[in-house]
């Protein structure tokens, strides 16, 4: 019985034929071959080569393009996100003293800015602003962030 081979594997024949003839003629033969085809072998082999390397550099770059998309995509998030933070000066410094109370976000604010007395009402709206982005505010709950 014979069998009919696809068009696919007439393809494929054809390309190891191919590429059996590359491998077993030897450098003069090949060299020979390309200069029938008016092609410069010396130009070809530049061409190939800064090809390759653009393809490996692009390779290597993969991890810092990936970041740049994230760094992108995060500056866009911060830009458009919203942070609930009290809209009184009296319930903001609340919310920043109960900050500075909580050893788990103590560690946020400096030492500087203990004495809430000598921050001003715009510094304390600015800090809660920055903790917020730093996703303090949602940490720490509702309790403190309803704007009264």
């Amino acid at each position: 019985m014979a069998t009919q081979r696809t068009e696919k594997e007439k393809q494929d024949a054809l390309l190891d034929a191919l590429a059996e003839s590359v491998l077993e003629a030897g450098d003069a033969e090949i060299l020979e071959d390309l200069r029938a085809g008016g092609i410069d072998p010396d130009r070809e082999a530049a061409r190939l080569k800064a090809m390759m390397l653009t393809k490996v550099e692009t390779y290597r770059q993969r991890a810092l393009r990936a970041s740049r998309a994230d760094y992108e995509r995060q500056i866009t998030r911060m830009g458009t996100k919203t942070h609930r933070i009290p809209e009184t000066s009296a319930a903001r410094r609340n919310l920043f003293a109960l900050l500075t109370q909580q050893p788990q976000f103590a560690q946020f604010v400096t030492a500087q800015y203990r004495d809430l007395e000598a921050l001003t009402d715009a510094d304390i709206e600015t800090y809660l602003e920055d903790l917020a982005e730093l996703g303090l505010l949602e940490k720490l709950g509702d309790g403190g962030t309803d704007g009264k």
